[in-house]
């Protein structure tokens, strides 16, 4: 259910993930992971069979930094929906995506805090805001924006919108 998303324009392009959220083509992602096709760029899915398929934008929200694409398939695997409002601080996590560039990537680890308010880069000099956002150590990379996050229930629970850095030597 976990797709790699190739976007490309006139300013440049980038990977980044999404998840199959109905068998007839419809995938969640971020908005910044489409941003470059937004302006008559192009937008490719690679499903993990190694097929591929032409996307266009159904639909975003710059300010939420999420995305609506459509492929012309049906028959897709939809990821099981969970809930995030039953995550409790401590509960294992599972990261799925392409980092890097490297699809099919799975990360491990907790949710390490709930309800958190996170201000990241958004589009024309405007900040996108992450409301209620999950917080996990699971290891999150460029690349990985835009995949699922899924309970041991195998249930997505969550959106990988922003990695932590650490900005500078001292902090």
């Amino acid at each position: 259910s976990v797709v790699t998303i190739s976007a490309k324009g006139a300013s440049g392009g980038g990977t980044g993930s999404g998840e199959i959220i109905r068998s007839d083509g419809y995938i969640l992602t971020n908005n910044h992971v489409v941003l470059p096709a937004v302006d008559g760029g192009t937008l490719q899915v690679l499903f993990s069979n190694g097929t591929t398929a032409d996307a266009r934008l159904a639909g975003r929200d710059p300010l939420t930094d999420i995305a609506v694409i459509k492929v012309d398939k049906t028959g897709l695997p939809a990821i099981p929906i969970g809930k995030s409002s039953t995550l409790v601080v401590g509960q294992p996590v599972v990261v799925l995506g392409a980092p890097l560039g490297l699809t099919s990537t799975v990360t491990s680890g907790i949710v390490s805090a709930l309800n958190r308010t996170i201000q990241v880069p958004g589009e024309n000099s405007q900040a996108a805001l992450l409301i209620n956002a999950i917080q996990t150590d699971a290891a999150i990379n460029p690349g990985n924006s835009g995949g699922a996050m899924v309970n041991c229930d195998g249930k997505f629970v969550g959106v990988p919108s922003a990695g932590a850095t650490v900005p500078s030597e001292s902090g």
